[in-house]
């Protein structure tokens, strides 16, 4: 495990490469935590205004402030994809990320969002809650489960971090290297059984 001194270092290191090269822009380095952020210059930001009244973009730009606070380096890459190949949003300490606002109270979304994570290649999901009283514990973990009973193991494979932000705090930073819970499968999970909350199909928010 890096040690603070040696993660601020090599923040440090790229925030002076990344501040050399044209193609990014705000390339910022927080002396307080030692955290670095940068935006590529082709790096889209969606201009829809949301469920809250916000426009989704604002979420992105609230999700890396939280985390250069926090210490951490995050570059927002490019979304040209690649020959037809999807792209995530860009990386959170060189693993490729993808955000995901969550703006509705559904169970069904979470999973939504997972799985769209991982068909644009992330490796790691932030999922950020702008209200408070959006976020629920068991409904992150129950969203998981789901999407784990649901996903192939190449995705499951893929999929090994999952960072919760509310409003302007990291919450939590799930490891994922676990498997679906022995007998539990989506069916399970809609009748509440084996652990599971239950819940419905189609909640209001199931494509949020």
């Amino acid at each position: 495990m890096r040690s603070s001194d040696l993660r601020r270092e090599e923040n440090y290191s790229e925030y002076l490469r990344l501040r050399q090269n044209d193609d990014y822009y705000d390339v910022t380095f927080d002396e307080a935590s030692g955290g670095v952020t940068a935006i590529h210059r082709s790096h889209k930001f969606d201009k829809k205004v949301g469920n809250l009244g916000i426009r989704r973009g604002d979420y992105e730009l609230a999700v890396v402030d939280v985390l250069r606070k926090s210490g951490h380096r995050v570059v927002l890459e490019s979304e040209r994809s690649i020959q037809n190949r999807k792209v995530c949003d860009g990386y959170l300490d060189d693993v490729p990320t993808e955000i995901k606002a969550v703006e509705g109270t559904g169970t069904w979304s979470i999973s939504t969002k997972l799985r769209d994570a991982v068909k644009q290649h992330a490796q790691s999901v932030i999922l950020f809650f702008p209200k408070e009283d959006l976020y629920s514990e068991i409904r992150v973990k129950d969203g998981l489960r789901l999407f784990l009973s649901g996903a192939n193991k190449a995705d499951c494979q893929e999929l090994n971090q999952i960072v919760v932000i509310v409003e302007d705090k990291l919450v939590s930073c799930i490891d994922q290297k676990t498997t679906p819970i022995k007998g539990w499968s989506i069916e399970e999970g809609l009748r509440g059984q084996n652990g599971a909350t239950p819940f419905t199909i189609p909640p209001s928010d199931a494509k949020l």
